[in-house]
């Protein structure tokens, strides 16, 4: 046929229009090793200690009312370490307080209480019907949280076994005095699935 191309310089043409044709002079294909992956495999939120094989730790996590138990169990050792917690956070998700009730080596339990960064001086526990509330001094703060310690004396054992709400607060940096209420609900139920 008169003004069409042979077939095979045909498809040879259109082959380079579709990929846009030969690259420019200093425009050559990135290697395979300068592209970066779009994409990642999540590691796992558990950090399994170095002394414990994979496969031999596992996290168990139980929601309850308000709180939530955390056990980590090294089955290798067969022992099992479980805090109960509560997080209050903001509408953009960061930490303004939370709380978590923990046990000593020798077994007595504490709280361990945390509040967004730059926090200072102590925070401060108000249960309704108590004059006084309960202060735990901040021991020390990082980038991303300050934290404090009591132990969880007859005070805290009576308003846990209340259920109660406690008003928390404590002093920004900046001045500003930050307050939430929490609810003890939920946590006696939580320590009794520990036992």
């Amino acid at each position: 046929m008169i003004g069409q191309a042979p077939l095979p310089q045909f498809i040879l043409g259109a082959c380079l229009f579709l990929s846009g044709g030969p690259p420019a002079v200093g425009q050559e294909p990135l290697s395979a090793a300068a592209v970066a992956p779009a994409y990642r495999i999540r590691p796992p939120e558990v950090a399994v200690p170095q002394d414990v094989p994979l496969g031999q730790y596992r996290r168990i996590t139980t929601p309850f009312e308000n709180w939530t138990l955390v056990c980590d169990e090294n089955l290798k050792a067969r022992q099992m370490v479980c805090n109960v917690s509560q997080v209050i956070e903001d509408h953009a998700g960061a930490l303004v307080f939370s709380w978590s009730l923990a046990a000593t080596q020798e077994g007595k339990p504490f709280m361990i209480l945390r509040t967004a960064p730059r926090a200072d001086g102590q925070i401060s526990l108000a249960f309704q019907g108590r004059r006084q509330p309960v202060e735990v001094d901040i021991d020390g703060c990082n980038q991303t949280v300050c934290v404090g310690m009591v132990p969880v004396g007859p005070i805290l054992r009576e308003q846990i076994g209340k259920e109660a709400q406690a008003s928390i607060s404590y002093s920004a940096a900046s001045g500003a005095r930050i307050t939430v209420t929490a609810s003890l609900k939920g946590l006696a139920k939580a320590l009794a699935t520990i036992n």
